[in-house]
């Protein structure tokens, strides 16, 4: 069976330091963290979540639940003065996720020429900027109320990564990692706003592996609760079901209004 050598979360933005420099640096360390983490993990592939925000899955027209980019590279978009880079894809690993969430009955869509946005393209330039690792990127809808999938539903498709991990030859290591999140509310009267007491809900639930606890919120709850913005979570469910019942170390968490964003990391303890 594989190996899931390594799991992590972390939020996927970053503005301007200016006003509050010390949560900035520990953000950016915090990312630099989870690099160190990766690197000494050494995977051969990387299945990184987030969310949906448009640009990455232009191509497809309608908006799909979950999507799955099988590109031989996976080009950045380019936003938010993030370089337009190439990063290399793993096409057999994707495919074979693809497959096994299908049979799982997952509807779960494919795309070749997906264009990775900030949520993912900014985590690995701040953690991983040399993009020595392979990824398969997993899109999940937060935006589309008829085919957003439930929380429920995200970790469910963690546990179907796990059992895949479980098939896949001996020597191979695979790691993943959920971005997004945590509270923020994105172009409603509320925005600006952190909710930091949810924010560290979440991540005491997952420390304390109770991840699935989590999973059995509505989305109407974070909606409430995190914001639109806070729907993100879902990808750090997904990496949640993919360990199971194991807790983890929360990296950092940043209350930062200024960059309308509760800022968070964590790391699992998996390996």
């Amino acid at each position: 069976m594989g190996q899931l050598v390594g799991a992590f979360c972390t939020s996927h933005i970053a503005f301007s330091s200016r006003g509050v420099e010390e949560k900035a640096r520990r953000v950016i360390e915090g990312f630099q963290e989870i690099g160190r983490r990766l690197r000494a993990a050494r995977p051969d592939v990387l299945v990184i979540a987030s969310s949906e925000h448009g640009p990455s899955l232009l191509p497809l027209g309608p908006q799909p639940s979950f999507t799955v980019g099988i590109g031989e590279t996976i080009e950045t978009y380019g936003e938010m003065s993030i370089p337009k880079v190439r990063i290399p894809g793993h096409r057999q690993f994707a495919r074979a996720f693809i497959r096994a969430a299908r049979e799982a009955g997952f509807d779960i869509a494919s795309i070749e020429d997906l264009r990775a946005d900030h949520g993912i393209a900014l985590p690995l330039l701040l953690a991983l900027p040399e993009h020595s690792i392979p990824i398969v990127p997993l899109i999940i809808n937060i935006n589309a109320p008829d085919v957003m999938p439930t929380p429920q539903r995200c970790y469910q498709l963690g546990h179907v990564l796990r059992r895949l991990i479980e098939t896949r030859p001996q020597e191979e290591r695979i790691a993943v990692m959920g971005t997004g999140g945590l509270s923020h509310w994105v172009g409603v009267p509320e925005m600006g706003r952190v909710n930091e007491d949810f924010d560290r809900r979440f991540l005491d639930l997952l420390a304390s592996g109770k991840g699935a606890k989590a999973a059995e919120w509505s989305p109407e709850h974070i909606l409430e609760e995190a914001g639109n913005g806070g729907q993100e979570i879902r990808t750090w469910i997904f990496v949640a079901g993919t360990v199971g019942e194991v807790g983890g170390e929360v990296l950092y968490y940043e209350p930062i209004p200024q960059w309308l964003t509760g800022m968070g990391a964590f790391s699992f303890h998996c390996a």
